[in-house]
């Protein structure tokens, strides 16, 4: 796999650690005979991404060898410190799922740190590009930061709902859907700007930003005419998660302007 591999795992790996982060803000305590499922679903989602990540590298032991046998890999590289933070953040999730499992609850504190460690991964995975001098759109670092940390979020809440972890018809629901389109749709405006700038073609950035930020508040805010929560949270999921894959397919498709 070429770049295909890795829209897989910023996507998908993006959406996990957002819907991590919101579980622990919004979930103090869990409940239920399955406290540790969305835990599990979140691990199995940023494993999965990086698996498909490791396919971009053609050959895994000459990989192997450029980090720990000739040192020939540049140390302070963005996209090694991505990796390098996604391992811990894999690693404190799956300590999480233990303990869960075990006791059926894991210190917050623990979520927390993790939570934290999550949010960084999201903005690692932004950074990772900026210093790919061979695409200058990707180092339109406000854009292509800021469109990652917003779709990983808006679409890690709306996952989240898909567990009952965000109460859509609650009050305080506003403020974080709101909130979470509102840096999504600047994320993907400030995509738009960069794009124009270098000559991309913008339509699919206009269609993410009308499927995810606009289609997705429009329909919360008049989410008292659907009588069903599941019904609204799988509507949520599905505008913010194809919103989010045509972004980064727009971003990936940019390789070689």
């Amino acid at each position: 796999m070429g770049l295909e591999s890795l829209l897989i795992f910023t996507l998908l790996g993006g959406m996990a650690a957002g819907a991590y982060g919101f579980e622990t803000i919004l979930v103090r305590k869990r409940e239920g005979e399955r406290p540790w499922l969305t835990t599990l679903v979140i691990i199995i989602m940023f494993v999965v991404g990086c698996l498909a990540s490791a396919t971009h590298i053609n050959d895994f032991g000459r990989a192997f060898a450029s980090v720990f046998t000739n040192g020939t890999v540049n140390l302070n590289a963005a996209m090694v410190h991505e990796v390098f933070i996604a391992g811990v953040f894999a690693v404190l999730a799956i300590i999480d799922l233990c303990i869960t499992l075990a006791k059926k609850e894991t210190p917050y504190a623990l979520r927390a740190v993790t939570a934290i460690v999550g949010l960084i991964v999201i903005l690692a995975m932004g950074f990772a590009y900026t210093d790919s001098y061979a695409n200058p759109i990707w180092c339109e670092a406000p854009a292509t930061v800021i469109g990652m940390l917003g779709g990983s979020l808006a679409a890690g809440l709306a996952m989240l709902g898909l567990f009952g972890g965000i109460d859509y018809r609650a009050d305080s629901a506003k403020k974080w859907v709101f909130g979470c389109a509102g840096v999504f749709a600047l994320g993907i405006i400030l995509e738009i700007a960069a794009f124009a700038a270098h000559g991309a073609s913008v339509i699919a950035l206009v269609i993410a930003l009308i499927i995810g930020p606009i289609a997705g508040s429009a329909l919360f805010a008049n989410s008292a005419k659907i009588k069903s929560n599941q019904t609204l949270s799988f509507i949520m999921f599905a505008l913010m998660f194809v919103a989010f894959a045509v972004c980064r397919y727009a971003f990936y498709a940019t390789m070689g302007i």
